[in-house]
């Protein structure tokens, strides 16, 4: 009989029941937790798209401040040490790696920080060829907003600076909530794996900040900068500044000064004798003076007769009458004015007028940190005070302040914020009637025909203007002013030039009139030269896959776009906004980079 018996026995039923209940469940909490985690995304890999500053075009549609992406390694220290201790200190690797980032003086920062910058470059594989295989995983890339904006010509006190992708000052601080990147962009595709088999693309675009215009010509600044600066020379002044206004709008087609402060808004001076023409212009309104009014000008005058104080004048004058008074730019008949206008009214009236054209308070122009100039409260004036107000001493103006108050004048009695913002509205208020000013304007014109802006004359050209010698408290230096106005092209201009501390000659007539006439000529030839053409075309692509023919000139931006489209890496070399010039070789365009359009710059040049 066969021996039938098992050869080995079934295991114990409980034991096999309480092993299929555990296989069960630890299925099923791996399933719960696969599905926890694909719908929670924990399996998607998201790669962030960050968003960008919006662009700074200046009046013609120029690019002069725009944003690129770069990537940033960070190397991340605290992560290095608990995998390597100490010992990536004697690596040659590391040091090559320190080296090929050009950080090795900061590998003494590596005990200090959590992480370090090793630099910002224009692509990660340029980043990834610097990196030791081994070293990769500790070094983390970023991508991270970088500002660029025109540099020179007084430029860079208008746009300003940015920092962590905010506006510190200029343009840049004050429309920083527009052109603040709004949102980070992010592409996010995950995969569900054996649940559902589901393969998910999602895309959000980065959002970012809204571009802005603003009224400054770039080139035309560049040119008038240059003047200015070897004028600065040939005077042996310790600065020259110049800013250009359109008469009816405030539009400032230039603002600058060569000074390494922006003083145009954030300084002030005594604007001296080009006051003259706003208390002139007040004591008509009222009534207190008419243009054939005479007085008597010994050459000196003395406010208070009481008083040892007297205001001299350049010379006597002897008889004459308002109207030459201010061709002449008599201190004699401007004081004797302002005592009546005082005597009639008060000289609270006085404040009253100087305190409606502005002085006193900013004018509002659209970049932080604008102060308000000088002018003391009634109370706090001495007793000659007033006369000394008259002729622009005792108070202090910035130069944007003096030409939006005397532009009043030439603008038919109406007073104009002025603004940096070209889309703006224009902001106005009348301070004179239109009678006023053109008996005023009158006196202006014969100013530059036959007074003491003669040397501010141009050929073909009607021009109203005052000087103004103002002497520095305690110093021997002065500050010499003119302001005029005058039509080109059918638009009216305002324009002041300012020469400080000029050691060759001192009077405004020798020195800013004919400044005032240089600006003006080039103003002129550049407005005849018709440059409005912001670029120039592009080919690229149109007469085969990437073919470049010339992007000299075009900017920032559309290299960026055109790189986009068409697949390029681009490589930045120099510095600047505009195309210089380029070479591609194997989908990689390399741009050298100059901070003006340089074929535009060749049209203004040749109109020197």
């Amino acid at each position: 009989m066969n021996d039938l018996t098992p050869k080995f026995k079934y295991s114990n039923p409980r034991r096999v029941l309480s092993a299929i209940m555990l296989l069960t469940f630890l299925v099923g909490l791996f399933a719960l937790k696969i599905w926890d985690n694909v719908k929670g995304h924990r399996y998607a890999i998201s790669t962030k798209q960050i968003a960008l500053r919006g662009n700074i075009y200046d009046s013609k549609g120029r690019l002069i401040a725009t944003s690129e992406v770069v990537y940033a390694a960070y190397l991340d220290v605290a992560f290095l040490k608990s995998v390597s201790s100490n010992a990536y200190k004697k690596d040659p690797d590391f040091l090559r790696m320190m080296g090929n980032f050009g950080v090795v003086d900061k590998l003494e920062d590596v005990e200090k920080v959590r992480f370090l910058k090793l630099g910002a470059f224009a692509s990660r594989e340029e980043i990834v060829r610097k990196i030791p295989v081994q070293y990769l995983k500790f070094v983390s890339i970023e991508p991270e907003e970088k500002r660029i904006a025109l540099s020179g010509a007084g430029m860079d006190y208008i746009i300003g600076k940015t920092e962590a992708r905010t506006g510190l000052s200029g343009i840049e601080a004050y429309f920083d909530k527009l052109l603040r990147p709004v949102r980070d962009g992010v592409t996010s595709v995950s995969y569900s794996g054996f649940i559902g088999g589901k393969f998910q693309k999602i895309e959000v675009p980065p959002q970012n900040g809204k571009n802005v215009q603003i009224t400054i010509d770039s080139l035309l600044q560049k040119r008038l900068f240059d003047v200015a600066s070897d004028f600065q020379k040939e005077k042996e002044a310790s600065e020259v500044g110049v800013i250009v206004m359109e008469t009816k709008t405030g539009r400032l087609r230039t603002a600058f000064t060569t000074q390494s402060w922006p003083t145009f808004y954030m300084g002030y001076f005594e604007p001296g004798s080009t006051v003259k023409p706003l208390v002139f212009a007040a004591a008509l309104e009222l009534g207190v003076v008419t243009p054939d009014t005479r007085f008597y000008c010994p050459g000196y005058v003395k406010p208070d007769p009481n008083l040892r104080v007297t205001i001299k004048d350049i010379e006597a004058h002897k008889d004459i009458n308002l109207y030459d008074g201010l061709v002449h730019s008599c201190n004699v008949v401007t004081v004797e004015t302002t005592r009546k206008l005082i005597e009639r009214y008060g000289q609270e009236k006085l404040y009253e007028i100087y305190s409606a054209v502005g002085f006193g308070s900013p004018t509002g122009i659209e970049l932080p940190g604008e102060v308000p100039g000088v002018l003391r409260p009634i109370e706090k004036w001495y007793k000659t005070d007033w006369a000394y107000l008259s002729i622009g001493q005792s108070v202090g103006t910035t130069p944007l302040q003096l030409l939006a108050a005397v532009n009043a004048i030439f603008n038919d009695g109406i007073y104009v914020t002025p603004t940096l913002d070209e889309k703006k509205k224009v902001s106005a208020k009348r301070l004179f009637s239109s009678g006023t000013v053109e008996l005023v304007k009158s006196m202006l014109a014969d100013v530059v025909e036959r007074g003491t802006g003669i040397n501010a004359k141009v050929e073909g050209l009607k021009i109203f203007g005052k000087t103004g010698t103002a002497q520095k408290p305690g110093k021997k230096d002065v500050t010499a002013i003119f302001v005029g106005s005058t039509t080109i092209s059918d638009v009216q201009y305002s324009i002041i030039v300012w020469v400080d501390s000029p050691q060759k000659e001192k009077l405004s007539s020798v020195v800013a009139a004919p400044l005032f006439a240089k600006v003006v000529q080039i103003l002129r030839d550049y407005s005849s030269s018709n440059v409005t053409k912001s670029t120039v075309e592009t080919t690229i692509g149109e007469n085969g896959e990437n073919e470049v023919t010339d992007l000299t000139g075009l900017n920032l931006q559309q290299v960026f776009e055109i790189a986009k489209r068409k697949g390029i890496s681009v490589v930045l070399r120099g510095e600047g906004l505009y195309v210089k010039s380029f070479s591609l070789r194997e989908n990689r365009l390399e741009v050298q980079l100059t901070w003006y359009p340089p074929k535009l710059g060749d049209l203004v040049d040749n109109h020197r």
